[in-house]
């Protein structure tokens, strides 16, 4: 990261900011090219300080989260996560029908034990049908078991790293504070502005133009 660093005080490492800002619109620009695709994104970002900001981040702009804990192989065993969520997905369904109630009060219990379980986990990747396109993480160093099944699978990466990462194993990265709630909530309302950009795009509806000419007939002299 010492491309990033601008100097240290007392130890401490200071972020060159001219830098930050040139990462962001770099990666600003990457982001809109894919979600322009349809691709989705998982965000990443199951820090303590960075929960909240890119849970909403994530729903606002119609893409996948995991803020809990990261789930092993999500990426690299994605068969047996889908059974997983389709577990969820039915646990789910059978307690809005009130078919827990015909249980024993033990089975009961248990079948809600399992389903609390499984809503930290899956909650917001239960409409993820495949793989995600993009994957972005904020702090590459806490989320290195995500970064370690990305190396395997080629996913494009785009994490938020502090002067302790490694860019070398990612797509790309925004050299900031991942301790700091102000600068991750920075660069979540920078991202947002683009992703939010394409989404109501998207919505908004497209008018069909006809081209072709309707061939004019001549009538023939009698």
């Amino acid at each position: 990261m010492k491309p990033y660093i601008y100097g240290s005080v007392n130890w401490v490492h200071i972020i060159n900011l001219i830098e930050t800002a040139k990462k962001i619109e770099e990666i600003k620009n990457t982001l809109k090219t894919f979600t322009s695709e349809w691709k989705k994104i998982l965000f990443v970002a199951t820090k303590l300080q960075s929960r909240d900001i890119f849970a909403r981040l994530a729903v606002e702009t119609n893409n996948f989260y995991v803020t809990e804990k990261w789930v092993p192989w999500l990426l690299t065993n994605f068969k047996t996560i889908k059974r997983r969520i389709n577990t969820y997905l039915k646990l789910l369904r059978d307690s809005q029908m009130w078919s827990f109630d015909v249980l024993t009060k033990k089975e009961k219990a248990s079948k809600m034990l399992e389903l609390s379980k499984l809503d930290r986990a899956f909650k917001w990747l239960k409409n993820m049908k495949k793989i995600p396109e993009v994957l972005f993480i904020v702090d590459g160093v806490y989320e290195k078991q995500a970064v370690k099944e990305w190396n395997s699978l080629n996913i494009p990466t785009f994490a938020i790293l502090n002067t302790n990462g490694d860019d070398s194993v990612l797509t790309n990265i925004i050299p900031a504070n991942t301790n700091s709630v102000k600068s991750i909530g920075f660069i979540a309302w920078e991202l947002k502005k683009v992703l939010w950009q394409v989404k109501e795009k998207a919505k908004s509806p497209v008018k069909k133009i006809i081209t072709d000419k309707v061939p004019v007939v001549k009538k023939e002299k009698e």
